[in-house]
């Protein structure tokens, strides 16, 4: 047994102070005065100069002092929170981990596993018990010698989340300490095993789970601007795979007509020329079974229609057929424009982020906007913004000039660029390098998001050859290895009580018990008279 709340020293040091503190106690005894006054005013004055109690005197009812310490005891040993110590944990560090990933997202699965390791962690001594959560940094719920009470109230705050489990991982790297699992058997089978793994709680299975295990999103192979090609993978264990017609497509919530999911065979389909215009696409399931979590996957697609360009005064021939020709660059007057093209009178009148064509720039090439500075080296980004295939050396032979790429902080994007770069004559104008920088550098003044390949629960997703920006995504689960382990049968080893067949509270409750009696024994005696 241990005292959970206190420890033994803490403990047994308050029994000595507490049995002091009840005899002086006892030494309040009663004296009996006869007092004859002839007023009533002297009654209240004697009553404020002779106390009902002193202390001082014979030490008399043993009876009540040693009734009265037992019932405190008995309630400071409760306030101490005995508990069972299990003596099957065997010694060395007692390791308890609580699996919450999507694998416990399961009708009660986790609460059923919370109870279970609080009851294991109570029946181990406190210095020898530590609480992993398996979430992504491995939080310690519970350290060595913590009380239990910190655990009870940090687990109320832990739920499943939708990701796969890392436990299989968290194991090959852990230490030599004796781990109890609480989880699911489709997770920790995939762990190697030894001989100091326990398993303390193993989720019931969904033999009959089917789900959604990838979801990933491409530029439309129609080449239509704007729209975009959802593929879904779907996975079963133990049930024939999903159909067309099982399949639900949204965009925004809203249904997408099911003639538009295409089966490629083997569980993939595809949701052609689905609208690109940064709006939420998704696929679910019809119908459900008892795993939720793969029944439904959806992301963001970046919004890929047309930016609204206005050409400007100073706008190069060269730099407007380049536009003219862009299918996703829409030319449009200034009022309606996201972005401009000019000459910096022009670029600045209009307010907007713009192209600002001029040779008073110190070099050839100057990104400037909010935090650019920060966003990496030049080098790392000259694809992006579209100076990948320059040729500077040919560019700065014919300008008689070096030829530079700078990038710098603004409140609002520009690049800037020299006119001459674009002048009829220019070897840049002439190279297939041009267009690309005219469409590239304005699609990063529009600030678009770059295309993302899926988006996957622990994966912040593989953007696709798109302007540099952030991207949001809603993730979901879609990973096969999961949805295959939640309907995984196959037999497992038996699950271990560290608690033992006695409840780890048996003493708190006993205690308190005891405590009840002793109390309904003093009023007993006191309504007999036999004490004070």
């Amino acid at each position: 047994m241990s005292f959970t709340q206190f420890g033994w020293p803490l403990t047994l040091a308050g029994m000595i102070p507490l049995a002091g503190i009840v005899f002086l106690l006892q030494r309040l005894r009663a004296r009996t005065r006869v007092l004859r006054l002839p007023t009533a005013g002297l009654w209240a004055q004697a009553l404020r100069d002779t106390p009902v109690r002193v202390l001082g005197g014979r030490f008399r009812y043993w009876l009540a002092y040693l009734l009265v310490l037992a019932i405190a005891l008995l309630l400071w040993l409760a306030a101490a929170h005995p508990q069972v110590v299990s003596v099957t944990s065997g010694g060395g560090l007692q390791r308890f981990y609580l699996d919450n990933s999507a694998l416990m997202t399961g009708g009660g699965d986790l609460a059923r596993a919370k109870r279970a390791l609080l009851a294991d962690v109570r029946a181990t001594p406190a210095d020898r018990r530590e609480v992993i959560l398996g979430d992504a940094v491995g939080t310690r719920l519970l350290t060595p010698g913590e009380s239990v009470s910190l655990l009870s109230r940090r687990l109320d705050m832990v739920s499943a989340e939708i990701r796969p489990s890392i436990f299989a991982t968290w194991a090959a790297t852990a230490d030599a300490a004796t781990v109890h699992y609480y989880g699911a058997w489709g997770a920790a089978r995939a762990a190697p095993h030894s001989a100091r793994l326990r398993y303390g709680y193993l989720a019931d299975p969904v033999p009959d789970n089917r789900g959604i295990v990838a979801l990933g999103v491409t530029p439309a192979a129609s080449g239509q601007v704007g729209k975009a090609d959802l593929l879904v993978t779907v996975a079963a264990a133990h049930r024939p795979l999903p159909t067309a017609a099982d399949l639900r497509w949204t965009e925004n919530g809203r249904r997408i007509t099911a003639s538009r999911g295409e089966a490629l065979g083997d569980g993939r389909f595809l949701a052609r020329d689905v609208d690109a215009a940064g709006e939420m696409v998704g696929v679910a399931l019809a119908q459900g079974d008892g795993f939720a979590a793969d029944d439904k996957a959806e992301m963001q697609v970046a919004d890929r229609r047309p930016i609204n360009v206005a050409l400007l005064d100073g706008t190069p021939p060269a730099v407007r057929a380049a536009v003219t020709a862009d299918p996703s660059l829409t030319v449009v007057p200034a009022a309606e424009a996201q972005v401009v093209v000019g000459n910096p009178v022009a670029v600045r009148a209009a307010g907007r982020p713009g192209l600002m064509l001029s040779d008073a720039s110190a070099q050839a090439f100057t990104f400037a906007g909010p935090d650019e500075s920060q966003r990496g080296p030049i080098a790392a980004r000259l694809d992006a913004l579209g100076l990948a295939q320059l040729n500077a050396g040919a560019l700065a032979d014919a300008l008689h000039r070096s030829v530079g790429v700078d990038i710098r902080d603004a409140r609002q994007r520009r690049i800037t660029a020299w006119r001459t770069i674009f002048a009829p004559a220019s070897p840049f104008v002439q190279s297939p390098a041009m267009p690309v920088f005219v469409s590239r550098g304005l699609h990063w003044l529009g600030q678009r998001q770059p295309w993302r390949s899926f988006a996957q629960a622990g994966d912040s997703g593989d953007p696709l050859t798109a302007p540099p920006g952030k991207s949001e995504a809603t993730v979901s689960l879609t990973d096969r290895a999961t949805t295959l382990a939640v309907a995984d049968t196959s037999a497992h080893p038996a699950v271990a009580n560290s608690a033992g067949i006695w409840p780890s509270d048996l003493p708190f409750l006993l205690l308190l018990l005891a405590a009840g009696v002793l109390l309904g024994i003093e009023w007993w005696l006191v309504q007999r008279r036999v004490i004070p």
